[in-house]
């Protein structure tokens, strides 16, 4: 019987990194308002290029986010690149790959170097990184309107801290705040207020959980099925004994009803996630039993995905947006950590300019929708692809298919790798050939 506990403590304890109590400053050269992955890759960037930075959070931290937990090869390629990889490493769990499973029983591994490590975790190790090369950072401050001078630049934001308001100036504002469109309304830069997608995720601890083969989980793990399409449920492998089980629902900033996308019984405009959770754990034996036999940590938590790189104007005189404020997680797989990172360091360079010199708010407005645009044409693949989340039954065809062609299997592997052209597998013509050749 699955019992809660209650204390919620999905990590071993992490020293805290928080900065609550220091005196706001009246100017700055980049504000950065939200410190999670996109808002500290953007710190450390500048930072380690000798800008003087304030990064700013509503939370202390550590703190907890809702989050599949995965850090596939691009969110370590990102790691790396911001200089902590090797901290990530020594807390996370290396898993071998992703099998996928399909609604028919069907499974397929996937080979890969990926690694499991909760946000609570893996955003602290970033927030100390961005402390580190000399970021400055403040939290219990919250973002309430952007300043604006007589042309309608940008110069600074209104934030809110024990009750009081003040304006803290700045040259440049990041806005890196996430899913929730809150500070996307207030700049006006909200073009889609509806998230893409909501997921729920549940942390249960079960230390001598193993599989029908009698070995512990080594790999991520993500089903499809009719009873919670369009979506997918996930078990990832956390440290210390602990999995993420979660499922996720696409499709919520359509038009379409929940009852067209199929789901049987579910008549809301605003399908019951509760319910949509229980037919993933219901449908899968491995979460069935996992749940069954653990013990919950905390609550099931729900949080909003945006996706695609839609929803936020980028750019604007004396402002950026960047991470999942952008758009920043990839449809179908719903991954957005290592694309969060990205788009907070090519917001950094756009802000360093050529050479480190600079530019004006025209150059860099331009340089930054110049680097965005390069990652446009695979997150428009993701997108494409995405509609196989509304035919699951497609899935044990990809399934039956790879487990008879090793040659696929490693060009799947190559895609999740990011070293090979998703089109040649999530584009209609791609998929064809990769079902019928």
């Amino acid at each position: 019987m699955i019992t809660s506990s209650a204390q919620p403590t999905p990590v071993a304890p992490v020293a805290a990194a928080t900065t609550a109590h220091a005196e706001l400053p009246e100017r700055v050269d980049v504000l950065i308002v939200g410190a999670g992955p996109a808002g500290c890759a953007a710190a450390i960037t500048l930072a380690q290029a000798g800008r003087e930075v304030l990064l700013i959070d509503q939370h202390d931290f550590p703190r907890d986010k809702t989050c599949g937990d995965g850090l596939i090869p691009d969110s370590l390629l990102a790691l790396k690149q911001l200089g902590v990889l090797a901290a990530v490493k020594d807390l996370a769990t290396p898993v071998k790959g992703l099998i996928c499973h399909g609604p028919r029983g069907g499974r397929l591994e996937i080979p890969a170097e990926l690694a499991v490590l909760p946000r609570k975790v893996l955003d602290n190790c970033l927030f100390e990184r961005a402390q580190a090369v000399g970021a400055r950072t403040l939290t219990r401050v919250r973002f309430v309107a952007p300043v604006k001078d007589a042309s309608q630049r940008v110069i600074g934001a209104r934030v809110q801290r024990n009750d009081l308001t003040q304006e803290i100036r700045a040259n440049w504002t990041l806005l890196a705040t996430g899913a929730t469109t809150t500070a996307l309304q207030a700049c006006g830069h909200c073009t889609q207020n509806r998230p893409s997608a909501m997921a729920l995720r549940a942390y249960v601890h079960n230390p001598s959980f193993v599989q029908e083969n009698g070995r512990a989980i080594e790999h991520l793990h993500i089903s499809w099925h009719k009873s919670y399409a369009p979506g997918y449920g996930w078990i990832f492998p956390c440290p210390d004994g602990i999995y993420n089980v979660g499922v996720g629902l696409y499709g919520f900033h359509e038009t379409r009803e929940p009852a067209r996308w199929g789901l049987r019984g579910v008549k809301s405009a605003k399908p019951n996630l509760a319910t949509l959770f229980k037919r993933f754990t219901d449908s899968n034996p491995m979460a069935e039993q996992l749940m069954r036999t653990g013990t919950l940590l905390g609550e099931i938590k729900g949080a909003p995905l945006r996706c695609s790189l839609k929803g936020a104007k980028a750019a604007a005189p004396g402002l950026l947006v960047t991470g999942e404020a952008l758009g920043s997680t990839y449809a179908l797989t719903g991954e957005g950590i290592g694309k969060a990172m990205e788009t907070g360091m090519l917001s950094a360079r756009a802000l360093l300019g050529p050479n480190d010199s600079g530019a004006d708010d025209v150059g860099i407005i331009s340089n930054y929708e110049r680097l965005l645009a390069t990652l446009e044409p695979k997150f428009a693949i993701y997108e494409q692809a995405n509609k196989i989340n509304r035919a699951p039954w497609l899935i044990d065809l990809a399934i039956a298919r790879g487990n008879r062609s090793p040659r696929l299997v490693q060009r799947m592997s190559r895609v999740l790798e990011e070293k090979a052209n998703p089109a040649r597998l999530f584009t209609w013509r791609g998929a064809w050939k990769f079902l019928t050749q």
